[in-house]
């Protein structure tokens, strides 16, 4: 059972209520929808004191991070899942640098190169990225729930074993970085360690997966799940218009990254991401296919995706 986030008019975050209760407040017309996935409604009076505060786990890894949210006075987790990052931005920033290159070898009218101008603190484009990602999906759920304290797990490296001087590892520049803006927030920052993750989710009898790290991180005692397994993957800011592989930005009302409900002959509802769409059929993300097909005929608009797209 997914708890439902409550914001006041004002837009301050309340503590989640239960899906019977927040429909009962959408019927008898004190609340109004706000946002489908994740499901947000919003009072029509504002509160004073809005109660509750909630711990986030942050299990950072390369390619997928684990996230928990948990209420730090009841141990019930109101979100958990994994966020899908971006693994081309390295590649990408390699071909663009070789674009530039070829221009400049060739006999056009081109500026000479500059060598004047390197950052000598800079942090590469790929993991800059990827904190993003985590500090996004921060800030959005941050709108929904009080947050005031964060727990990543952390790294370390052996710097005298090396002799390579401090920070030389791209990986704690990275952690460095999301600490500092992870304050700037105004939160809470605790670290924790892989091995002290481990032994606390095996302490819980939780099963290995991102999520379930992330929640051991923040639990001393048996947490109460009152969440699905979301998937979170942050949409790019911008966008490659003139992609020849994308014939289309929107067909039959849909566009590209909404959020649709379909019916289907063997998977009975889905609910994903639109990824493409094709002539005969729209190509969805969803939890065990990122290129699944559905009919454009039973597929229903659930919400149109801003800077992160949900699913479950």
């Amino acid at each position: 059972m997914q708890k439902t986030f409550v914001v006041d008019a004002e837009g301050k975050p309340c503590l989640p209520c239960h899906p019977a209760r927040s429909r009962k407040l959408l019927r008898e017309g004190k609340a109004k929808l706000i946002q489908v996935v994740p499901f947000t409604i919003q009072l029509n009076r504002a509160i004073d004191n809005p109660v509750g505060s909630f711990m986030v786990g942050i299990d950072d890894g390369a390619k997928k991070v684990g996230v928990a949210i948990i209420n730090d006075r009841t141990n019930e987790v109101v979100f958990s899942g994994r966020i899908e990052l971006r693994q081309d931005v390295k590649r990408l920033m390699e071909q663009r640098g070789n674009y530039r290159r070829a221009r400049r070898t060739r006999k056009l009218r081109h500026r000479q190169p500059r060598f004047n101008n390197r950052i000598g603190k800079k942090l590469v484009p790929s993991i800059k990225c990827r904190k993003e990602a985590i500090l996004r999906t921060l800030k959005d759920m941050g709108k929904r729930v009080k947050i005031t304290k964060t727990t990543v797990e952390e790294v370390r490296f052996n710097h005298a074993k090396h002799r390579w001087g401090k920070q030389f590892s791209l990986v704690e520049q990275g952690k460095n970085y999301l600490k500092e803006q992870i304050l700037k927030l105004g939160l809470t920052y605790v670290s924790t360690f892989g091995y002290e993750t481990k032994k606390r989710r095996l302490k819980l009898n939780l099963p290995k997966k991102h999520s379930n790290d992330a929640i051991a991180m923040v639990c001393d005692k048996s947490p109460t799940i009152s969440s699905l397994e979301w998937i979170v993957k942050p949409k790019r800011t911008r966008l490659w218009e003139s992609n020849p592989t994308k014939t289309c930005t929107e067909k039959n009302g849909f566009k590209h990254y909404d959020i649709v409900k379909a019916d289907h002959k063997t998977k009975k509802i889905i609910i994903g991401s639109i990824r493409s769409l094709k002539a005969k059929a729209i190509m969805l993300r969803t939890k065990w296919d990122s290129n699944f097909p559905v009919s454009y005929s039973k597929t229903k608009l659930l919400q149109r995706s801003q800077g992160l797209i949900y699913s479950y």
